[in-house]
């Protein structure tokens, strides 16, 4: 079908849009690679294949936004559909009549197959237009000229391929295809005049014009945003096989700096992120932050060390250490410090993007290297340094909350099954000391074998790690764990998820392995060994909030549920954010010791989440929720409202 000149042209325009599109490929994998390496190679069989299996089914893209979720999986399983007809029509090309895959039933397979999806990507892209440009939700309210551009290169490669099929059906030698059901059509809508003489020239032109679209989308991909369609598998190859938003230990004797000072502090996989994200604002839809109206936006945060890196290029080139600082100057100490560390942006990303490790980076930089952080953490880092509490109050009074409930020390008794871990917030304040009290006398209900460490327990160091401030956590934990050492126990049992993540997680990085369990995961096992018994099944209605350290961090939702089940003798009234899409209290990442001061409370919108639900209490099962949803209460006159933690229901009803 082409002439000589066309296949020379066809030779040049290829290799015109290779060398643009790998000369842009290895700008920015130097870009990366300027970053400090990281460890991700391991398992890398599990990792191709996670990676495979999510790709190809489109299960993080469908989950959050089942409607937007399922055209884009039209658009990119309609891509691999027409991999196959675009090299089909390059060899058709080459040689007229010719065909990769034949003339019989696998051609008609493939060439029906086409229609479908090219009849549904067309949906898709009126769909997408509609959603950005006329809807325009709030997520992707920025007008975006890259979108606009894609969007039109899908249409046309979409319409280029059904006409140039209807066109070569004016050719004699074309043979006809009842599966071209769209070309079929397009091909009876052609003028008489069109339809009753071969059409060789526009043949060529619908051609050349898919062709080289096709070609021009390779290229406009590597400088785009779109960018993500390569990297983004990439990505999900070098995913964190280990514990969530996982915060790296800082070796504190040998390293010179800590944290991200600059961009090129930031690892291979933080910089890969960024050319990873798709902007579809996911992100911005659950953060906690965000939606309250505070300055950080997930989706623009990557955005802007995007940017930031490839401004800085030439200056990687040529002299590194005058790159500008991350935290003030390239992303605000309002961004840095808005973060709860939930980790509900981490969740719902497709690109499996870890936004907490940047943040994380730069509060590291800010509070160990510059001494600059919010003025209300001084209260915090004072009092873990000195009292070993984020209150500062007496260290010798941590164990005076259970004084007149006879609750042994494990210094005093050697050994125990469970050691119960209370916490800084169970022991020191006066709501969430109820709390440790339930569990104690529920424990002794079931003739359980344990103890406390009393004044031996310091603070986990979670406020501290979370703040930036990491020399105190680990200070922190190596008291804990020496003082561990010391007493034989079976396990660890806390009413704190974040001691349980700490404890769970992040000790056995620093020589402290534990069998750790929530309150919640024993209550469940004394419930269901009939160690404890309850009252029948009170009427009422509840709502369980899932606390982001114990369900998206541990993976912990069904224990709590169990519970609450039995208690209340049917299912919950969940609200609409629960479970992996739980809407943070706003206690972490050190927000129990911080001002909120910007948009509305956190723990003010999750308590309109609950009150929507028509429930009458709030019950939850992690003391800094509860704290921060009664204060809410009473800041907000809903004192219709009751909220409880799951020790305090069961203790309520115990026979």
């Amino acid at each position: 079908m082409l002439s000589l000149i066309e296949k020379i042209l066809f030779v040049a325009a290829v290799l015109l849009a290779s060398g643009l599109a790998l000369a842009e490929f290895m700008r920015k994998l130097r870009l990366v690679n300027s970053g400090r390496k990281t460890d991700r190679c391991d398992r890398l069989g599990r990792r191709l294949g996670r990676m495979a299996f999510t790709v190809f089914f489109q299960i993080p893209v469908i989950a959050q936004r089942p409607v937007s979720g399922l055209f884009h999986g039209f658009i990119f399983w309609g891509f691999l559909v027409f991999l196959g007809v675009t090299l089909n029509h390059v060899a058709e090309g080459f040689q007229e009549g010719f065909s990769l895959f034949g003339h019989g039933m696998l051609y008609a397979i493939l060439l029906g197959a086409a229609n479908l999806f090219a009849g549904l990507i067309i949906l898709a892209v009126i769909y997408f237009f509609a959603r950005r440009y006329i809807v325009r939700v709030r997520s992707l309210e920025r007008p975006s000229y890259q979108s606009l551009t894609v969007l039109g290169f899908i249409l046309i490669l979409m319409v280029s391929f059904i006409y140039y099929e209807a066109f070569k059906m004016t050719l004699a030698a074309a043979p006809v295809y009842k599966a071209n059901f769209l070309a079929n059509w397009a091909f009876a809508a052609l003028p008489a005049a069109l339809v009753s003489a071969p059409q060789l020239a526009w043949v060529k032109f619908l051609w050349w014009l898919h062709i080289l679209v096709i070609m021009a989308f390779g290229v406009f991909i590597l400088y785009s945003k779109h960018l993500h369609l390569l990297a983004g598998p990439l990505n999900l190859v070098f995913q964190n096989l280990g514990v969530k938003a996982e915060v790296p230990l800082v070796n504190l004797e040998e390293q010179e700096k800590f944290g991200t000072p600059q961009i090129i502090d930031l690892t291979r996989k933080d910089l890969l992120d960024l050319f990873s994200c798709a902007e579809c604002g996911r992100c911005d839809d659950v953060c906690p932050a965000f939606q309250s109206g505070k300055a950080l936006s997930p989706k623009l945060l990557l955005d802007k060390l995007k940017h930031h890196l490839l401004d800085s290029a030439s200056t990687l080139r040529g002299d590194p250490a005058s790159l500008k600082k991350l935290l003030g100057e390239v992303v605000s100490e309002e961004e840095v410090w808005d973060c709860t560390t939930c980790a509900a942006c981490m969740e719902v990303c497709p690109m499996l993007n870890e936004h907490i490790a940047k943040i994380m980076g730069m509060r590291q930089f800010g509070v160990m290297m510059e001494s600059r952080f919010p003025e209300e953490l001084q209260t915090l880092f004072r009092g873990l340094e000195n009292q070993g509490n984020p209150w500062g109050i007496n260290a010798d009074s941590r164990g005076d909350w259970a004084k007149d409930l006879q609750v042994p020390l494990l210094a005093e008794k050697g050994k125990t099954d469970i050691l119960f871990w209370v916490g800084c917030a169970g022991s020191y304040d006066q709501h969430a000391q109820k709390i440790s009290r339930s569990l104690v006398k529920i424990m002794q209900r079931a003739g359980c074998d344990f103890a406390i460490l009393g004044n031996e327990e310091k603070c986990c160091g979670d406020p501290a790690r979370r703040s930036g401030m990491e020399y105190l956590f680990q200070m922190q934990a190596r008291e804990n764990i020496e003082t561990l050492r010391r007493y034989p126990f079976q396990r660890i049992v806390t009413a704190c998820p974040h001691g349980l993540h700490v404890l769970k997680n992040e000790y056995p990085k620093m020589g402290g392995h534990y069998r750790v369990l929530h309150h919640s995961e024993l209550l469940d096992e004394l419930l269901a060994q009939g160690k404890v018994r309850v009252a029948s099944a009170q009427t009422g209605v509840v709502t369980y909030h899932d606390p982001c350290y114990l369900g998206r961090y541990n993976q912990i939702y069904d224990p709590p549920r169990r519970v609450l089940q039995r208690l209340k003798g049917g299912p919950l009234r969940e609200m609409a954010a629960s479970k992996k899409t739980s809407y943070c209290c706003g206690a972490g990442g050190g927000g129990m010791w911080k001002e909120e001061k910007s948009g509305k409370r956190i723990s003010h919108c999750r308590l309109e989440q609950a009150e929507k639900t028509g429930a009458g209490a709030v019950i939850t099962s992690c003391p800094f929720c509860s704290v921060m949803f009664h204060d809410a209460i009473a800041e907000t006159g809903r004192e219709r409202l009751q909220t409880l933690d799951l020790a305090q229901v069961v203790e309520e009803m115990l026979v």
